[in-house]
């Protein structure tokens, strides 16, 4: 696997992943309103949940933990992988969070500005996730980044879209969005890939794992936070969300049911989980010192 041409691999990986993005952002809004897409999008989601958890615990942090001890004698890349977790957490739970709005007037305002967060919520991760993948050393650990973000970012898009349809942006404006976040992660791909061929050394080392570190906080977070929290939440939680959609007059929440689904979404986060185990043999070549 080693022997594929690596920039090649990257460049293939960067319009996959445009694909992927644009072709989850044009599903339509009906899609989403109708109950089996609703059951398929939330099953993928527990899956990719699992994913992200494998490439950040089992391929990025322990890369990242591998180049950094090179340089530096301290546990810099877990370090580093916290805060990009917290900053995250800081930007998507404090900063713009909305979910604590009283007025129809701040309400309006939640609504037409939680696209915009979200936008940058994801172009966040998404650059980071690129840059990680751009600078990526090896071909084999390129491919399983690369598998791991692209089975995620048809759903960020579709995710995306379905809040600018809520919070009523115009065509225009929801084209505008969707540009801005399909290009975030091709954008850090190639600056990554720039980035590699002008370091060298401890430099590159420092740099890339740096990155990669950074990435891993930011896919544990949206595993975690964004993705298996939803998936996963009580009935009590689901309700409560529904009635304050319903005040709010949003409509892209569904009306909470029991979920039957609740066990096979757990083995489809262990699925995902496991399919980045089997194959990290592939995505940490051992190299000869």
């Amino acid at each position: 696997m080693e022997d594929l041409s690596l920039p090649a691999i990257k460049l293939i990986a960067a319009a996959s992943i445009l694909a992927i993005a644009l072709i989850g952002g044009a599903i339509p809004m009906a899609a989403a309103r109708n109950q089996s897409s609703r059951r398929f999008f939330s099953l993928g989601n527990a899956f990719a949940g699992g994913l992200f958890l494998g490439v950040g615990f089992i391929h990025l942090l322990p890369e990242g933990i591998e180049q950094l001890g090179e340089v530096v004698d301290y546990p810099l890349a877990a370090l580093l992988a916290a805060l990009g977790l917290a900053a995250l957490l800081l930007i998507d739970r404090i900063v713009f969070d909305g979910r604590h709005l009283h007025s129809d007037a701040e309400q309006a305002a939640g609504r037409s500005i939680y696209p915009l967060v979200l936008l940058l919520l994801l172009s966040i991760h998404s650059i980071i996730a690129g840059l990680a993948l751009g600078l990526e050393r090896h071909a084999s650990a390129a491919i399983v980044l690369a598998f791991g973000i692209v089975l995620h970012k048809g759903s960020e898009a579709f995710a995306l879209m379905v809040s600018s349809i809520a919070a009523n942006f115009a065509a225009n404006r929801r084209n505008a969005l969707l540009g801005v976040f399909v290009a975030m992660t091709p954008v850090g791909i190639l600056a990554g890939m720039l980035g590699s061929s002008a370091l060298r050394g401890d430099a590159a080392a420092l740099v890339e794992g740096s990155f990669k570190a950074l990435a891993a906080g930011t896919f544990i977070y949206i595993a975690i936070l964004d993705i298996i929290d939803e998936e996963f939440s009580k009935r009590e939680a689901r309700v409560a969300k529904f009635v304050m959609s319903s005040l709010t007059g949003d409509d892209d929440v569904p009306m909470p049911t029991q979920d039957h689904d609740r066990i096979f979404k757990f083995l489809l986060v262990i699925a995902g989980i496991v399919v980045m185990a089997l194959i990290g043999d592939f995505a940490h070549p051992h190299e000869a010192h």
